[in-house]
């Protein structure tokens, strides 16, 4: 236990030394004044009712500052309520408003296949009635060139007879 104290022995002894140089040293006198004291005391005191008037002044100010913005808080709270109410009728609105979206897109799909097939139909009787003008048209000129066939061979056959 010697050994660990020994390195610092001599670090105790200068700072023992510098402690005792300190205190033997002489100290700066004090002075006593005491009527300038008691005035400087009662200066003070006689300008303590304004300190205290001044801070009363200085705690109202806060005070009506503390209520004006508890105020605007509430103003704000309420501001805040009325935009999420109104928030969540536009959310309400807009979920509506996507359903009838939904439904409208719907309703033009439905009537564009509904058109598609009109088309379709009309184009069907186009070419069915086209067709049908043609099968006539190609039987009346058949039966006539059948007709004059059969009446250019009936006068041939009438010369060789």
């Amino acid at each position: 236990m010697k050994l660990k104290i020994l390195p610092s022995l001599p670090r105790l002894l200068s700072v023992i030394l510098l402690t005792g140089i300190l205190y033997t040293l002489p100290a700066p006198a004090a002075h006593a004044n005491i009527l300038g004291d008691l005035y400087r005391g009662l200066e003070q005191f006689s300008e303590l009712p304004d300190q205290v008037n001044d801070l009363q002044d200085s705690y109202h100010q806060t005070v009506n500052e503390l209520e004006q913005t508890k105020d605007k808080l509430g103003q704000t709270v309420g501001e805040l309520d009325q935009t999420k109410n109104q928030l969540e009728a536009y959310r309400s609105e807009n979920t509506s408003l996507q359903e009838q979206n939904r439904q409208l897109t719907l309703m033009i799909d439905e009537l564009r296949d509904e058109r598609a097939a009109r088309e379709s139909y009309i184009h069907r009787l186009k070419v069915t009635a086209a067709t049908g003008l043609g099968l006539i048209a190609g039987y009346f000129i058949l039966t006539r060139v059948i007709r004059l066939g059969m009446r250019s061979r009936s006068k041939r056959g009438d010369r060789l007879h």
